[in-house]
């Protein structure tokens, strides 16, 4: 008998310091920093820095548009990296727009001692937003990838006039049960429940309420949503479920052949210019 009790408070132990273990580093990851700056690409631009609703310092780049303009989109990268990360992917865009990237709080230059993965993260962008508005630059759109994208869509801001989702996430619940792909079927579930309960614990927050499917049917600007079939990161599903629940009366859905997370502008680059390009400039007027 106490032997048997000794397994079950072993197996318990064990499941609490793995789940916990798991959240730590999911919301303190290891930082990828990339060192292509815009300067390389030949391109002129402002190193920038402002403050969150709730006091975080972010750092960014304003890159004005090769022709003078007052429409500009801001760019949102990707979960563990920084604005460098997402710079080659998208400064075609500087040939027509100003451009603002900045790094989310805890990555990149920014400050912050944690990620909450796009929760307390909108305030960073509707932050860029407002730092875009005291300059004049109201005609704004926006993009993101993978993190960058579901901050976005949660963030459901009156100001953005069209926005650019690359594989976002359509819940952090079901990122969460993913984490656990290892453990089979129910045996995975106190690993789910106890992160859940980390995140209620020790930032007040609901997993539930970080979720772009419970905003994108209430987006009024245009939206096009691009993820590659074949991504081992973030499933396919995820979009998919985020084009059911968006109103497909503004909503543009390309499901891009055999490309993992982050490939489809390495498949097909020239097509993932052009979408984006062609989008912005019929959206943002």
């Amino acid at each position: 008998m106490y032997a048997y009790l000794r397994v079950l408070l072993f197996v318990f132990v064990g499941v609490v310091i793995f789940s916990f273990l798991n959240f730590y580093l999911a919301v303190r990851p290891v930082k990828f920093k990339t060192g292509v700056t815009p300067g390389q690409l030949g391109l002129e631009y402002e190193n920038i820095s402002f403050k969150t609703e709730d006091g975080i310092t972010i750092k960014g780049w304003f890159i004005p548009a090769k022709k003078k303009t007052d429409k500009s989109v801001i760019v949102a990268h990707g979960y563990p990296f920084d604005k460098n990360n997402i710079l080659g992917a998208t400064y075609f865009l500087a040939e027509k727009y100003n451009l603002l990237l900045f790094d989310f709080r805890y990555f990149g230059e920014s400050a912050g001692w944690y990620t909450t993965v796009g929760y307390n993260e909108k305030k960073d962008f509707l932050a860029a937003i407002d730092w875009l508005k005291k300059r004049n630059l109201t005609k704004t759109g926006a993009m993101g990838f993978s993190l960058g994208a579901a901050t976005i869509l949660m963030a459901n801001s009156d100001d953005v006039k069209a926005i650019v989702s690359d594989s976002s996430y359509a819940n952090i619940d079901m990122m969460i049960k993913r984490t656990y792909f290892i453990f089979p079927g129910i045996t995975k579930l106190p690993f789910v429940w106890l992160t859940k309960l980390y995140a209620r614990m020790l930032f007040g927050l609901s997993t539930k309420e970080v979720s772009p499917l419970n905003e994108i049917s209430k987006i009024k600007a245009p939206v096009l949503l691009i993820h590659g079939d074949k991504d081992s990161q973030i499933p396919v599903e995820n979009t998919k479920k985020l084009y059911e629940g968006s109103n497909k009366k503004n909503t543009e859905l390309w499901i891009v052949p055999d490309a993992d997370h982050g490939y489809a502008l390495n498949l097909y680059p020239k097509e993932y210019e052009e979408r984006i390009f062609n989008f912005f400039e019929k959206n943002i007027k």
